[in-house]
């Protein structure tokens, strides 16, 4: 199934005297690593970016897991096979890939979330960590532990519960904004957003890159019930042709999540410094822009279909209206 063929160009009217462009929209798809759902690809983009392993891999580039018995290698691929009541626990499958023969620690390897650390005052090294503590056991004493209401040993039920919808508007400046609205994700999670795409599309010289969507910060944190809302200004659009002749365009953008609780800049996460993606974070919704879709979302964004979070107010009338 084309692309195209899930977006939709909606044709708005005008608002308090302000026409409004014509918008894009984007389906979310819950994620287990890079472009794979399930162990088998999400979207095909053979034709769109050929030659970029990351986005063409044989074999799943995992960053997520379903916890295996103690003593294990590893973690379990997660398939439809999966128990969804099985916690999710930390891979080391991006690492093999990007890094073949490499050295990691693997007794940060097959973990539930709760049992990474993060760093604290007087670390010396990203390896350097502290595992919080939980919100009921913090008591009077100031300490490090993991806001309330966390969930802080998730599920393969609860990873794939996240549902998403991203909109992308031309401006009368000739810029873009994008929205982005993520329901039952993790509650109280931090969350980074970035643009995973293609250089030199369509052609033999196409290569991959991952920046921060919109700039740095490219944050986003979800409230008690998992929702967030963002709205980011652009002066590019994600919704950009991958036809050969272009300089770049958008393959999906990514809403990451980061279980250590901190952000790293420019880089997904520490990545060759002990701590890759898949220990301590990891894609868990992407909204695919380019190449040929092979599934469907898991899930529907609905119950308002429009964006924002409105856990008992009704929903704002500019935002109906994008």
């Amino acid at each position: 199934m084309n692309i195209k063929s899930l977006v939709a160009g909606i044709s708005l009217a005008s608002f308090s005297g302000v026409i409004m462009a014509s918008d894009v929209q984007f389906a979310g798809y819950a994620a287990h690593g890079v472009n794979t759902y399930n162990g088998s690809p999400i979207g095909d983009y053979s034709s769109v970016a050929p030659g970029v392993g990351m986005l063409n891999s044989e074999t799943a580039i995992l960053e997520i897991g379903a916890l295996a018995p103690e003593g294990s290698f590893d973690s379990e691929e997660i398939t439809p096979y999966t128990d969804r009541n099985t916690p999710v626990a930390t891979t080391r499958s991006f690492f093999d890939f990007f890094l073949p023969g490499g050295e990691l620690d693997t007794s940060k390897v097959n973990l539930t979330l709760d049992k990474l650390g993060t760093n604290f005052f007087g670390f010396t090294s990203l390896e350097d960590r502290v595992v919080p503590g939980s919100f009921e056991e913090s008591g009077d004493v100031p300490s490090i532990y993991r806001a309330k209401g966390t969930n802080q040993t998730p599920t393969v039920g609860d990873w794939e519960a996240i549902k998403g919808k991203m909109t992308v508007s031309d401006n009368p400046d000739g810029g873009f904004t994008v929205q982005i609205t993520v329901r039952d994700a993790l509650p109280n999670g931090l969350y980074t957003i970035w643009d995973v795409g293609i250089t030199k599309p369509s052609s033999d010289m196409a290569g991959g890159y991952a920046v921060p969507l919109g700039g740095i910060p490219n944050t986003l944190t979800t409230d008690e019930n998992g929702c967030a809302y963002k709205e980011i200004e652009m002066a590019y659009s994600p919704a950009r042709s991958c036809a050969e002749g272009e300089e770049s365009c958008s393959a999906y953008v990514s809403v990451f999540y980061h279980w250590d609780g901190q952000a790293y800049g420019g880089a997904p996460a520490g990545t060759w410094s002990g701590v890759p993606t898949g220990i301590y974070a990891a894609n868990q919704l992407v909204f695919p822009t380019s190449g040929e879709l092979l599934q469907e979302p898991v899930t529907e964004f609905k119950h308002p279909r429009v964006h924002g979070c409105f856990p008992s107010a009704k929903p704002m009338a500019a935002k109906m209206f994008r």
